[in-house]
């Protein structure tokens, strides 16, 4: 398949051919022809006026011609001088016009209304470029070479959906060449020759000589020139050809086309329900864009109207997605508070209480404190940050859940016995901050 090319070219305007618009072939150094040629519009040449193979038909070389033949009083008559720099300033116009870079190439592309040029300056031909008019037979199409247009005898142009021959225009930087039996479309505007071999058929112009000397001839070897009309369509109500959009995601930029055939061609808008929170609809073009801001499901419809009549679709349901989620942030459970034996004034000691892990012990909370004649604060509980806790786990878990209960059992003894054995206390002290120093440690 094709590469495809729609939606960031760059817009083309038509190309105003003032006088030269009823000629099939202008030239600058005369026409040359060989064998029977058919040529649909008017012939001329300025400033040299010199046809040759231009008998009339049949003959060896002819050519069958319906149109004028300015030959009065010969082809560089006034009205072929006024072609001639109406030509100037299409070509002007042409190559002025800002262009999307597409490869040299044209083989297998399908190209959509736009104005084209190469990274090369040149562009090529070997199979069948497509032009995709979109339903619109008013889209034009501009391809500029600073060079060479060449095409094979394999080259040609197809058009579809309402593209049309009087809007396509090539502009040439220097010379063009269509190759033998090739397939044509489209008004050629050279700045010097223009070449064409055996029965190639041109649906189109061949404008040759641009250039301020006004020097470009054209060699015609039996083929058929047939200047384009531009048909005007009748009428036709609207039918959409793609109406089913995906899902979208919250904070995902988001973009999709609703097309619909009809001519004129058709503009949308919303009928009933409510777009996504952050896109829009493009009247003109049908295209829905931007980024949703709002999760949900929408329903909506979509009218496709124009001159002949108009057409819904719907309802359409847009699923928005709210995107990635994120985790929840979790907190460990401190263990429990309990009675604790302290020293000096404040309360903290040894602790062991309810609301505890799973085999895991703590020194922790407030409690009674012994010494310096001073009184800790209570029993505490509740749930607090992990960090609050000292980690005892296995054995020394084990080991310390039980020495801390053998002390707290003799702190509490040894409260009855304070004033009288204040040694005794003293080693109680000493004992239980080795119990500390090694809780730490582990």
């Amino acid at each position: 398949m094709g590469a495809f090319v729609g939606g960031a070219q760059a817009a083309a305007t038509g190309v105003p051919l003032g006088t030269a618009d009823s000629y099939a072939v202008l030239a600058g150094s005369g026409i040359t022809n060989t064998g029977m040629t058919t040529i649909a519009g008017d012939v001329g040449s300025s400033p040299t006026s010199s046809e040759t193979g231009f008998a009339a038909c049949p003959g060896a070389n002819c050519v069958a011609l319906t149109g004028a033949n300015h030959t009065s009083p010969n082809p560089n008559d006034t009205a072929t001088q006024q072609a001639k720099a109406a030509l100037t300033t299409a070509y002007n116009d042409a190559a002025g016009q800002s262009p999307t870079l597409v490869p040299t190439e044209l083989a297998g592309q399908t190209l959509t209304a736009g104005v084209y040029d190469s990274a090369s300056g040149t562009f090529g031909m070997t199979g069948t470029l497509v032009l995709d008019g979109q339903n619109n037979p008013n889209s034009v199409f501009i391809f500029q070479t600073a060079s060479t247009l060449i095409t094979a005898g394999t080259g040609n142009v197809s058009l579809i959906r309402g593209a049309q021959s009087c809007n396509v225009f090539w502009k040439v930087g220097s010379a063009a060449t269509l190759g033998a039996g090739s397939t044509f479309r489209g008004t050629i505007l050279a700045h010097d020759n223009i070449s064409l071999g055996n029965g190639v058929t041109v649906d189109g112009r061949l404008l040759g000589g641009e250039q301020a000397t006004g020097a470009g001839a054209v060699t015609l070897i039996h083929d058929t020139i047939t200047k384009p009309t531009c048909a005007t369509p009748a009428p036709s109500t609207p039918a959409f050809t793609a109406d089913t959009p995906p899902a979208a995601t919250v904070g995902t930029p988001y973009s999709y086309s609703f097309t619909a055939s009809g001519s004129p061609a058709p503009t949308f808008t919303v009928a009933s329900g409510s777009l996504p929170v952050g896109l829009t609809l493009d009247s003109a073009t049908g295209v829905l864009s931007g980024t949703p801001s709002a999760g949900g499901t929408y329903t909506f419809s979509i009218t496709a109207s124009n001159a002949a009549g108009s057409v819904t679709s719907g309802p359409i349901a847009i699923t928005v997605g709210s995107g990635l989620a994120t985790g929840p942030t979790t907190t460990t459970p401190a263990l429990g508070g309990g009675a604790g034996v302290g020293g000096g004034s404040q309360g903290g000691g040894a602790g062991i209480g309810g609301g505890g892990q799973s085999g895991r012990s703590s020194l922790g909370g407030g409690g009674t404190g012994l010494g310096g004649g001073g009184t800790g604060s209570g029993s505490s509980s509740g749930v607090g940050r992990s960090s609050s806790s000292l980690p005892f786990t296995g054995l020394n878990g084990l080991w310390l859940s039980v020495a801390g209960l053998m002390f707290l059992l003799m702190g509490i003894a040894l409260l009855q016995f304070s004033r009288c054995s204040p040694a005794l206390v003293a080693s109680f002290r000493k004992q239980w901050r080795a119990i500390r120093s090694r809780s730490t440690d582990d």
